[in-house]
């Protein structure tokens, strides 16, 4: 009797369990990738098992390639026959199939973001019954550009958190990824006698570990920051250089297996008419990277504070590599001046770029397809881009048009004023800026502006949006935003707040809308380089900032942490609450970073004794100290390790390098010999530029 009760007591249990099974014809390894995904989220999650036996499966998920869909376009369709549940998911091209494993997946509860994925209690079977969906995604290629050097992006990742990272990404339905890389960073160029190595991290800038015990505690290298697998061959730098390509050809590998789209991005720095040296640094650039789909050659940073030429010079250039002709098109010439900055290189750059594009062209080398970049942020980007359209179809052209979200949306129309034109080039938008890389920022309106503005968006309407990121778990929401805008259009940023609130289970969603709403208008009010990654940046010692300015963020971001203070509590699971956690840390760390700059402006005091300045000076330091110590109570990535120690090294040290100078107190580490292999460009100025 006990026996047949406990029989009778498991069989509801015996029978909910759901066994599955996958089919698929295609040997791609997106669809191999797709099946272990399917296998690593599904196989015994509550009462789901895997089954190779597909007569004795529930569900029979099938993934196959639907030629009939559009380009980069997914499909789940699900029915019931016999009663089995049929799943069948589908793309345009094997590569597209993941995107409809992840639809899938969050149709069933699973939320993927930047740094990992939550799944709300239990998977959600109900949601199957009628649902079929095809999706053709507001944007055909949509992802991230990863600059890779600074201390706080995956550029000092492990490589399997490296593989992890893109994983995430490919989970968020992101399917292109661009890796730029500035000269000696990550490419190899073997030329006559000599190698220029790659493996000069942070544009050679070492990040020695500090004797700073808060740093050695949370920053995991015993010498020298850096991918910790190279960092014991940090100082031979031909093997330094070899483990460098490794890592980056072993990450471009897993993007790839997850069927994302992948493009480099390197800068030919030339405006001469000889082509030669660009065609072999090309060639050597696929023989290391053969995973490549794309490969773009983008003209340096510009915005008006590069080398200054004559009009004569700049005319010179254009009839150069376009003849006479090109000075009677008055959209190239009108913006020459008697003497100024950038445009004569910007041209050159843009000439140069062609020349070898064409040249590749006609002498059919085996190279993958070629793209031309312009990275200009001022009035020069749009005779920069018409120039560039006068040779290339749009397709073949990435820009870059301004600092920061905002200003990439306000831009695009006055460049790519053709909606032809916005509908197929590349564009380059911000999760985050750089210049203020110290402070939690929230780059979504400029979002929002950027993808409510383009002309049929709803219908594919668009070919390319990747988003400049460093830091990984700081843009957590921005990035989910930007995933779902560039799949479904743009969404207005308060809904989705919410939207995200419930999903994740906070508290209150239209508070945690309000807080999120206020963190935007703190971060967007003043735009500088109040905290720029770059340590050659704080060299000469500290950059002092408007004070009225200063005092106005931090009450702006002060404001958006205590309304945030609401959501603390009744959060319905630890995810939710390690959320609202996270950005409140990040928000207490930034106020304390603004409290900082606003003590040290009063060591521009006039006539100020050596005793107050060194006495201020301290002040200062403990503050950052405060704000060093909060920001390490949460650090969930790798990147956040860079961050705290770039942080140290760079406005901290600035203020004891400005001590040193005034008072002449001797610095605790002292300076070493200008090391940096290479420079980005100057601070930005305003409206982006």
């Amino acid at each position: 009797m006990k026996r047949l009760l406990f029989l009778l007591c498991f069989t509801p249990l015996m029978a909910a369990a759901t066994d599955f099974t996958i089919v698929t014809q295609s040997s791609h390894p997106a669809v191999a990738f797709s099946i272990s995904e399917l296998k690593n989220f599904l196989d015994k999650k509550d009462d789901l098992h895997f089954t190779s036996n597909g007569k004795s499966a529930d569900w029979i998920i099938t993934l196959k390639k639907n030629a009939s869909l559009q380009e980069s376009a997914f499909a789940v369709n699900c029915f019931v026959r016999n009663r089995k549940q049929y799943i069948e998911l589908s793309g345009a091209a094997d590569k597209d199939i993941p995107c409809a494993v992840y639809t899938l997946l969050e149709k069933l509860g699973y939320t993927f973001e930047f740094n990992g994925y939550f799944l709300d209690r239990k998977i959600d079977k109900a949601a199957l019954k009628n649902y079929s969906e095809i999706i053709v995604p507001a944007v055909k290629y949509r992802g991230i550009r990863q600059h890779i050097n600074f201390p706080m992006d995956i550029s000092s990742y492990s490589l399997p958190d490296a593989k992890e990272y893109i994983r995430n990404l490919a989970r968020m339905r992101f399917n292109f990824i661009a890796f730029h890389s500035y000269p000696g960073q990550w490419y190899e160029l073997k030329k006559k006698d000599t190698t220029a190595y790659a493996g000069n991290f942070f544009y050679g800038d070492r990040h020695d570990i500090p004797d700073n015990p808060l740093i050695k505690q949370y920053v995991h290298n015993n010498k020298t920051y850096c991918i910790p697998e190279i960092e014991p061959y940090f100082d031979n730098l031909p093997k330094r250089s070899q483990m460098t390509v490794y890592w980056l050809q072993e990450v471009m590998k897993e993007a790839k297996r997850a069927g994302m789209t992948v493009q480099f991005s390197f800068e030919p720095r030339n405006k001469s008419t000889d082509i030669q040296p660009t065609l072999e640094a090309l060639q050597q650039i696929y023989r290391q990277y053969p995973q490549i789909d794309a490969i773009e050659m983008i003209t340096e940073e510009s915005g008006g504070w590069g080398a200054r030429n004559t009009a004569e010079e700049t005319k010179s250039i254009l009839s150069s590599f376009f003849g006479t002709e090109i000075l009677k098109d008055s959209i190239l010439t009108s913006p020459i001046e008697p003497v100024q900055s950038d445009l004569c290189y910007v041209y050159g750059q843009i000439g140069h770029v062609l020349k070898v594009i064409d040249a590749a062209n006609q002498h059919h080398i085996s190279l993958p397809p070629l793209k031309l970049g312009i990275y200009c942020t001022n009035k020069y980007n749009v005779p920069a881009y018409h120039l560039a359209r006068k040779y290339l179809p749009a397709g073949k052209i990435c820009i870059m048009p301004a600092h920061g979200s905002e200003y990439v949306a306000r831009n695009v129309p006055k460049v790519l004023s053709d909606k032809n034109d916005r509908k197929n080039t590349v564009i380059y938008s911000w999760l985050e800026f750089d210049g203020m890389m110290y402070l939690q920022q929230n780059g979504i309106k400029g979002i929002y502006e950027l993808l409510s503005e383009q002309p049929g968006i709803s219908s594919g309407g668009m070919n390319t949006i990747a988003f400049n990121h460093w830091r990984t778990a700081e843009n957590n929401i921005t990035a989910r935003y930007a995933a779902l805008a560039t799949i479904y259009g743009a969404e207005d940023p308060d809904a989705f707040y919410r939207n995200y609130a419930q999903r994740l289970g906070i508290s209150d969603p239209e508070t945690f809308s309000r807080a999120l709403g206020l963190l935007q208008k703190a971060f967007s009010s003043h735009t500088s380089n109040l905290g720029f990654a770059w340590k050659g940046y704080w060299r000469n010692g500290f950059m002092f900032h408007s004070d009225k300015e200063l005092k106005e963020m931090l009450q702006q971001y002060e404001a958006a942490r205590q309304v945030l203070s609401n959501c603390a509590a009744g959060n319905k699971n630890k995810y939710a609450q390690t959320t609202i956690s996270f950005l409140d840390n990040r928000l207490r760390a930034t106020n304390i970073y603004l409290q900082a700059f606003i003590k040290a402006n009063e060591l521009n005091a006039p006539n100020i004794s050596n005793e107050k300045y060194n006495t201020i000076c301290n002040e200062v330091l403990n503050i950052f100290n405060e704000c060093l110590k909060v920001y390490a109570e949460m650090m969930p990535d790798r990147g956040c390790e860079g961050t705290l120690i770039n942080l140290y090294l760079s406005p901290v040290k600035a203020i004891k390098i400005s001590r040193q100078k005034k008072t002449g107190v001797p610095l605790d580490e002292p300076i070493k010999p200008t090391e940096h292999f290479d420079a980005p460009a100057a601070p930005i100025f305003k409206d982006g530029n």
